[in-house]
């Protein structure tokens, strides 16, 4: 289906060369463009792009759009026109030759030193501003669905942070629950290697084993080889660790 819309002049383009059409003629057009506030006759464009369009029929309007743009800036920025699916453009170019045929010369419109404003130059700025805001619209809607999915984006990211950073374990859980491995390294940080750290582990496993470690004055007690200095210098070094 067809769908009718002001269109920014710069973004058009015509196969159909300018010189194609007398100087004349589009400037007499591109006057009658001002002085009615709006190109009354839409031209029929197709869509090549996100921004981008291209004429299929009403090449003569165009160039007199482009000139009112080049006369007037602000006023000819826009430019009636029907969006063609690919799919009717033939027909639509059809219907839009045969009206042609009917009225084959533009309307005659007073000069802009002495024309009031007209239902029809109203009507146009009218839409031309709804055709902005709905622009504006879409354009925030799209920052908005942008920056939700940065936020995801960050949240996921600093979930997966926080996931590889290592959990604190409390000293006393670490003599009941560790494995020898860990037990290894953890001891390894309080200078404790090689036989002595060997010798404590096992000492470790056999006395939890009976029953779990409810304090460190249980622990010192319980394994053998680990004295109130020992422990003090383990617990001292995993503090400036953990």
């Amino acid at each position: 289906m067809s769908e009718y819309y002001l269109v920014d002049v710069k973004s058009i383009t015509s196969k159909v060369p300018r010189s194609q059409f007398a100087v004349d003629e589009i400037e007499a057009l591109a006057k009658s463009i001002l002085a009615a506030g709006g190109l009354l006759s839409p031209i029929l464009l197709k869509q090549t792009g996100a921004e981008s369009y291209e004429v299929l029929a009403g090449d003569r309007e165009y160039y007199a759009a482009v000139r009112a743009r080049e006369i007037n800036p602000r006023e000819a920025e826009m430019v009636n026109a029907f969006v063609v699916p690919e799919e009717v453009s033939d027909a639509a170019v059809e219907q839009f030759e045969q009206s042609r045929a009917l009225h084959p010369s533009p309307p005659s419109v007073p000069s802009p030193d002495t024309q009031t404003p007209t239902l029809a130059s109203f009507s146009y700025m009218d839409q031309r501003v709804t055709n902005l805001e709905a622009r504006l619209d879409a354009a925030i809607q799209d920052i908005k669905q942008t920056q939700q999915r940065d936020i995801q984006r960050l949240e996921q990211h600093l979930q997966a942070l926080q996931q590889q950073i290592p959990q604190r374990v409390e000293p006393l859980e670490t003599f009941n629950t560790a494995s020898p491995a860990t037990l290894m390294q953890k001891l390894a940080i309080a200078g404790i290697r090689g036989k002595t750290a060997d010798t404590l582990i096992k000492n470790i496993e056999k006395a939890r084993a009976k029953a779990p470690f409810t304090s460190f004055s249980d622990v010192v007690k319980r394994v053998e080889k680990l004295g109130d200095k020992r422990m003090l210098s383990i617990l001292d070094a995993w503090n400036r660790v953990f």
